[in-house]
């Protein structure tokens, strides 16, 4: 059985909301997704892979736009791993400029984080532009996406 996930995380890793604005979001979001099996506000120890799951297609460099070799990626994110993700900056091999591995140009989206907002089988796809800007008002921290399917 496949599952999809539509997670909101704030574009900051380590960022965590106070509870208030955490369960003001979560029943934002909620409300723009009525159709979904479930909402989950997740709180991770540590910084924490948020993946798009079977949706990922390839990693390129957000600042020359070449495509990145998965083999390099791969080693990156053992390396980041190796410090449970508090460490993700990386020498990009194409331009030689230092990125944080969270602001790669992921197709399909992924991010990093240790707070999200999972919401099961949503229904619907991506949140426009207006509904995302209305959840990083609620959280005061501004939000991305990743569509997730497993």
């Amino acid at each position: 059985m496949s599952e999809s996930l539509l997670r909101v995380v704030p574009t900051v890793p380590d960022w965590v909301p106070a509870q208030d604005a955490a369960d003001a979001a979560a029943e934002v979001v909620s409300a723009m997704c009525p159709g979904a099996g479930e909402l989950v506000a997740c709180r991770y120890a540590e910084v924490t892979f948020i993946d798009q799951g079977v949706n990922f297609e390839a990693v390129g460099c957000p600042v020359c736009a070449a495509p990145l070799d998965s083999d390099w990626w791969q080693e990156r994110m053992d390396d980041a791993y190796a410090t449970r993700f508090a460490t993700l900056d990386a020498v990009t091999p194409c331009c030689s400029a230092t990125a944080s591995l969270n602001d790669l140009e992921y197709y399909w989206p992924a991010a990093f984080a240790r707070f999200e907002l999972q919401v099961r089988d949503p229904g619907r796809g991506w949140l426009s532009p207006d509904e995302a800007a209305q959840v990083s008002t609620v959280l005061g921290i501004t939000v991305r996406q990743v569509f997730s399917h497993y």
